[in-house]
């Protein structure tokens, strides 16, 4: 038989070892408010549920004294975010993370704001700039496609809007050859699998389908931690909690 998780559940699952052989690393995200660390509404990213946060309680996904620095912005697009000079403070941390010795991965999500303003081949551009400048001081980007929103059509399957911004994330990752993190369909599968109902209960507000709540940042934070360690196998400061993604996986809502 299943159960749903509670909190204490997760709190007290995520504790296993690390490989031995992992590198010092640092993480840097870099993206819009569905990475955000958001508190107020219209924010609200899956960000704290990776990192951890001690001001919304959220569990780390990272080892703890694991760098894992948030540099995201609410609204932004990939050109607002160079523009108003939010790139820039990701740049000059990355390189201070790669000073220090540290192995440093860059994720980066786009697609939100920028399939409001543009077609996806503009964003494509901007990502191709993002990349080789992480690139150039030493930073290892790591493209992850936009998190669903949480709309649904009347047959419980999600009305996906962002999917051409997503396909260009995947295009340009494959172009520039930077590992991927498909987090747009994993997340869309998951959302189908355990429906409206119980996805809303993961919304900021309970008519905001694009940002999360703490329990809505936990399962999705958890979600990207999932794909990270499979697309880095045995490399990364990554616990396990083996209990939130086993529900993940298998389609079992957790709150």
């Amino acid at each position: 038989m299943l159960f749903k998780l509670t909190p204490l559940v997760i709190l007290t699952t995520a504790v296993w070892a690390l490989p031995s052989a992992v590198a010092p690393t640092s993480f840097v995200l870099v993206g819009d408010s569905t990475t955000a660390n958001g508190t107020t509404p219209n924010s609200g990213g899956w960000g704290n549920g990776f990192c951890g946060s001690t001001l919304t309680g959220n569990i780390a996904s990272v080892a703890a004294g694991t760098p894992c620095i948030n540099t995201a912005k609410n609204g932004a697009t990939t050109g607002s975010f160079v523009a108003d000079g939010f790139f820039a403070i990701s740049l000059a941390t990355i390189k201070a993370e790669v000073a220090k010795g540290r192995r440093t991965l860059v994720t980066i999500q786009f697609g939100h704001n920028d399939m409001k303003i543009a077609p996806p081949a503009s964003m494509g551009t901007n990502l191709t700039s993002m990349i080789s400048q992480i690139r150039a001081i030493g930073g290892e980007p790591v493209l992850v496609t936009s998190l669903t929103r949480r709309t649904f059509n009347s047959d419980g399957t999600i009305s996906d809007a962002l999917g051409p911004w997503a396909d260009e994330t995947i295009l340009i990752s494959q172009q520039q050859k930077t590992h991927l993190l498909d987090l747009h369909q994993a997340s869309i599968t998951y959302v189908e699998a355990i429906g409206p109902t119980a996805a809303h209960v993961l919304n900021r507000l309970p008519d905001d389908n694009t940002h999360l709540n703490v329990n809505g940042t936990t399962v999705f934070g958890r979600m990207l931690a999932d794909l990270m360690n499979a697309s880095f196998p045995g490399q990364l400061p990554i616990i396990a909690n083996a209990a939130l993604t086993f529900n993940i996986s298998h389609g079992i809502a957790s709150f």
